[in-house]
C-alpha cells in the first residue's frame, strides 16, 4: 500500500503540474512576465523561460520543473541550461515548499528556537551556495547578449484569458506530453520505491560512516541518521534527545543534521527526483539527477565544514 500510494501521489504532482503550466501558457501570462523577468535574466545571462521556470518551483516544485521540461522539448530552453536552472531553483524550493511549510515549525518544535533556527540558516545557505554557483556558471558559460526572450511576443501582448476554452486547450496541449511522461513515472516509481523497501536503504545508510567517523561524531549520532529514513521529523527528535541528555553539543547536534539531510535528500532522489527527471527529460534525465545531486551534497559538504570552523 505505501508502494502504491507514493506512485499515485507523485503522478498526481506530475500531471498537475504540467497541465497547470499549459494552461498558464494559454492564458498569456507569461508574455506578460517578460519585462517582470528582465532584470533577472541580465544577472543570470539566461533566457525568461529559464527564469519563469524558477519562479515557478517556488510555488510548486513539480509545476516548475514540469514547465521547464515543457520549454526544453519545444526548444525555448537548451540541454545546457537546463541543469544550472534546476540548481538554482533549489533556493525558491527550500525557501517556500520545503522550508516554510514544512520543515522551519518541526524544528523549532522539536529541536528549540535556537538549533531549529540555526539549522533553517544551514539550509538556506546550503541552498544559496548551489543557487550562486550556478548563477555564476550561467554568466560565464551561457550568456545570452541582450537576454533575447525566448516568449517575448512579436506583437503587443493579449489580454489575459481565463475561460473554460482556455483551459480545455490548456489541458489538450499538455496530453502528449502526459503520454510521454506517465507511463515513465510510474514504471521509475514503482522499482524505486521495492528497492526503497529492500535492504538497499540499509547500504545507504552505512555509507554514511565513515563520514561520522571523519567528523568525529559519537556512534548514538547514527540512530538520527537511520531515523530521517523513515522522515525527517523523527530525525530531528532522536536529536533533541541526545541534546537532552548530553551525548551531543551544540556543534555536533548541527552536524548530525546537515548528514541527515543529506540523507533525506538521498532518499528523495531515489524515490521520486530520479523517476521525475527520467520521465520529464528521457535519457538525459539520468545527467539532470547526477549532477544536482552532486552539487546538493557538495553544497552539504561545505556546510558541514562552515559549522566545523565556526562552532
Amino acid at each position: 500500500m505505501p508502494v502504491i500510494s507514493s506512485v499515485v501521489n507523485a503522478v498526481l504532482l506530475v500531471t498537475a503540474g504540467i497541465v497547470v503550466a499549459n494552461i498558464l501558457a494559454e492564458t498569456g501570462v507569461f508574455s506578460r512576465l517578460s519585462s517582470f523577468t528582465g532584470p533577472f535574466c541580465r544577472v543570470s545571462g539566461l533566457s525568461d523561460a529559464c527564469i519563469l521556470s524558477v519562479v515557478a518551483m517556488g510555488v510548486n516544485a513539480t509545476a516548475g520543473k514540469s514547465m521547464l521540461a515543457e520549454y526544453y522539448h519545444d526548444g525555448k530552453v537548451t540541454e545546457r541550461e537546463v541543469i544550472p536552472v534546476l540548481i538554482m531553483g533549489t533556493f525558491p524550493v527550500v525557501l517556500g515548499e520545503s522550508l516554510f511549510r514544512v520543515q522551519l515549525p518541526a524544528a523549532l518544535v522539536l529541536l528549540g528556537p535556537v538549533i531549529g533556527a540555526i539549522y533553517t540558516g544551514l539550509n538556506l545557505f546550503s541552498s544559496g551556495i548551489q543557487a550562486f554557483v550556478a548563477l555564476l556558471y550561467s554568466r560565464r558559460f551561457l550568456a545570452n547578449p541582450g537576454c533575447a526572450s525566448a516568449l517575448a511576443p512579436s506583437a503587443p501582448a493579449a489580454a489575459l484569458v481565463l475561460n473554460r476554452e482556455v483551459v480545455l486547450a490548456g489541458c489538450r496541449k499538455a496530453v502528449p506530453t502526459l503520454r510521454r511522461v506517465v507511463p515513465i513515472t510510474l514504471a521509475a516509481l514503482i522499482v524505486f520505491s521495492l528497492l526503497s523497501a529492500t535492504e538497499i536503504m540499509d547500504a545507504v545508510a552505512a555509507a554514511f560512516d565513515p563520514l561520522l567517523r571523519a567528523v568525529g561524531l559519537p556512534g548514538e549520532s547514527a540512530a538520527a541518521l537511520v531515523a530521517q529514513f523513515v522522515h525527517f521529523s523523527a530525525g530531528y527528535a532522536i536529536v533533541a534527545s541526545l541534546l537532552d541528555n548530553g551525548i551531543l553539543t551544540l556543534k555536533t547536534a548541527l552536524v548530525t543534521l546537515v548528514l541527515g539531510s543529506m540523507v533525506v535528500i538521498t532518499m528523495i532522489y531515489v524515490k521520486y527526483s530520479v523517476p521525475l527527471y527520467l520521465s520529464l527529460f528521457g535519457r538525459f534525465g539520468i545527467r539532470v539527477a547526477l549532477v544536482t545531486y552532486a552539487a546538493s551534497m557538495a553544497a552539504k559538504v561545505v556546510t558541514v565544514a562552515l559549522v566545523m570552523i565556526l562552532f
